[in-house]
């Protein structure tokens, strides 16, 4: 009967609920891009989208922004953009969807929900950074 106890203890202990694990998610920028922006902005980023003839503006090739900036990418800039829940009147018109609530609404409102948010938007940043031209 002494063997049955600690087995059972062991077997308890294994069901109990353990704690998550805050093992950091690493995005793929190109991936999140190509689901997201690439319908508008183009596959690489060229303005060009599947959706371009339908849009009432045009859109900047978005692999001169660096170029464009004194040859300094607008990291932060484009942050706020992509995010979008903070108005900018600089962008332009509002027809752009507001990614960080759209993030938002896949992820949830708790604090670890919105690093994740965040962490998607620094990781399509990143992207459109690699992508830029010098000439």
């Amino acid at each position: 009967m002494k063997e049955v106890i600690p087995a059972v203890a062991i077997l308890l202990i294994a069901l109990m609920p353990q704690p998550l694990r805050a093992e950091p998610v690493e995005y793929d920028g190109a991936e999140l891009y190509a689901l997201n922006c690439s319908n508008c902005h183009g596959i690489y980023g060229e303005g060009d989208g599947a959706v371009t003839p339908d849009l009432s503006v045009v859109l900047l090739d978005l692999r001169y922004m660096a170029a464009r900036n004194g040859g300094v990418f607008p990291a932060d800039f484009v942050r706020q953009i992509i995010d979008g829940r903070e108005s900018r009147a600089a962008h332009g018109p509002a027809g752009m969807p507001v990614w960080g609530a759209e993030f938002s609404r896949g992820e949830g409102t708790s604090d670890k929900a919105q690093e994740r948010v965040t962490d998607k938007i620094d990781a399509i940043v990143e992207f459109l950074a690699s992508l830029q031209i010098m000439d």
